[in-house]
């Protein structure tokens, strides 16, 4: 996923997590380039998944709530005699 931008912070806290996750599954100690790999292994592959599924949901709530709208909208109409 191309121009996904990531506070420092943020990443900071992510890379250290991972080095900790690593530790805790493999008793292996790994250093800032390795983790570095890892994410951006992991972004790379499931940044798109994640964001695309996020617009999904997006979607799927706007056209609820347009299709509600639009049934006030009828509920507005005065019937012609």
């Amino acid at each position: 996923m191309t121009g996904f931008k990531m506070d420092p912070a943020e990443k900071q806290q992510i890379l250290r997590e991972i080095q900790q996750f690593v530790w805790e599954q493999t008793g292996e100690e790994i250093g800032v380039i390795a983790t570095q790999v890892y994410f951006d292994f992991f972004q790379e592959k499931l940044a798109a998944h994640y964001y695309n599924k996020g617009i999904e949901d997006a979607k799927k709530i706007w056209e609820g709530q347009n299709a509600r709208l639009e049934e006030e909208w009828y509920a507005l109409e005065i019937p012609v005699k």
